[in-house]
């Protein structure tokens, strides 16, 4: 399975304006993107794919939202997944711990940090690849079975975190560009596809 791991900050809080994303300050359109790129095909969910949401952001611990093919009554727009969104938060609202809640078919919410994110899909057995423009071209990349990509959010991955990621994995990318976070999604699941990478 292709795993997406979005690296966010200043989310924690369920406290958004679900009718005007972008101005919120939280940037949960960019979380939302995302999510619709990773998941969503034209008429149709992905059945091979799955994103990690790591948000981070006072006044709430980080949390981690995935979302996974198995979601229902989901619409591919924005503002529905800001609705689950904040459904999401405030379930876990004041919460510290990191077992998963369940809220819905394909829809769950942790206390997990990034790095506890990655622990467990390196326990996994994943792959790991960090979106960055001075990484190697993805083009000369062997992608191997089960990857997952990070990237950051229109911010980038903070040093510490993406250092961490690195230790076992490698940096790619996409051109020395830089991309919407959910353009470089659209890109990569491309890529897989035309090389039947799952």
């Amino acid at each position: 399975m292709r795993t997406f791991v979005l690296w966010s900050r200043g989310i924690t809080s369920p406290d958004f304006n679900l009718n005007d994303l972008p101005s919120s300050g939280k940037r949960i359109d960019i979380v939302a993107r995302c999510i619709i790129s990773a998941l969503w095909l034209s008429h149709a969910l992905r059945r091979d794919t799955r994103i990690y949401a790591v948000l981070y952001g006072a006044p709430e611990p980080p949390k981690t939202v995935l979302f996974t093919p198995e979601i229902k009554r989901v619409s591919p727009d924005e503002r529905s997944i800001a609705i689950w969104l904040k459904k999401a938060l405030n379930k876990h609202r004041g919460r510290r711990d990191k077992e998963w809640v369940t809220l819905s078919n394909g829809i769950k919410i942790s206390g997990k940090s990034f790095q506890d994110v990655i622990k467990e899909l390196a326990d996994e057995g994943c792959s790991f690849y960090v979106l960055h423009e001075r990484g190697k071209s993805i083009e000369q990349i062997e992608i191997k079975e089960n990857p997952v990509f990070v990237l950051g959010d229109h911010k980038g991955i903070p040093k510490n975190e993406e250092a961490f990621v690195l230790r076992k994995g490698e940096r790619v990318s996409l051109g020395r560009k830089s991309y919407l976070s959910s353009f470089c999604i659209s890109v990569i699941q491309w890529i897989c596809d035309n090389r039947g990478i799952k």
